[in-house]
């Protein structure tokens, strides 16, 4: 039996994998939590053998909860699902160490062939972005994106939103002058320069969709 840790902010979505996961014979939910910090002490305390994670979560994000889980384990396997779909995001956590990456408007069977994958030691994509994947066209600027860490991802997503440097630090527990720091090295890794250019850089790749403000 392939146990499985659920780890969303929406308590729906989560009852919906939960219906899902127990609808296969071969799956079975180990635990749920409603925050990445949740989901990282149940990691602690469960038997777990796959982690189905949101990527966008209010504090502890599916970023930061697939460092934690590699950091403890570095077999961990953790599949990314996200309403973003942008190839950008998906090849980002991949690159920061997650096994799978499923996009929320994709068949919901695709989780469960996500799940049997990654256990088996397979890396797993939506169908959506193994198309995007196949189109894609190496560009400098999706080169930069991906070589930003993992906690610099998280930052540029939030700064591209328009959140305020005093609320990212909130969120991500760190200092302001650390996420100031961040944030120097961010647009040095993009070549950008002002507040506006990486928001439209962060449109422009799928990043965001909808920013609240250029300042």
């Amino acid at each position: 039996m392939i146990k499985v840790l659920v780890v969303d902010d929406h308590a729906i979505v989560r009852q919906g994998y939960v219906r899902l996961i127990n609808s296969d014979p071969e799956l079975e939910v180990c635990g749920e939590a409603g925050t990445g910090e949740e989901g990282y002490e149940l990691l602690k305390t469960v038997m777990s053998d796959v982690v189905i994670t949101d990527l966008t979560m209010p504090g502890f994000s599916g970023l930061k909860l697939l460092q934690k889980a590699l950091d403890r384990d570095k077999d961990a396997k953790v599949i990314i699902c996200s309403m973003h779909h942008a190839l950008q995001v998906a090849n980002s956590a991949l690159n920061y160490g997650a096994k799978g990456f499923v996009s929320k408007s994709a068949d919901p069977h695709q989780i469960l062939e996500a799940i049997h994958a990654v256990y088996k030691g397979e890396v797993y994509v939506s169908k959506e972005i193994r198309s995007q994947q196949l189109l894609n066209i190496d560009s400098k600027e999706q080169k930069r994106i991906e070589s930003l860490g993992a906690t610099e991802f998280e930052i540029f997503k939030m700064l591209a939103e328009g959140k305020p440097i005093a609320s990212i630090a909130t969120e991500l527990n760190l200092s302001e002058k650390t996420i100031h720091n961040h944030q120097t090295s961010i647009r040095k890794k993009l070549v950008i320069e002002t507040p506006a250019s990486l928001v439209h850089l962060a449109m422009r790749n799928g990043i965001i969709q909808n920013p609240q403000s250029f300042e």
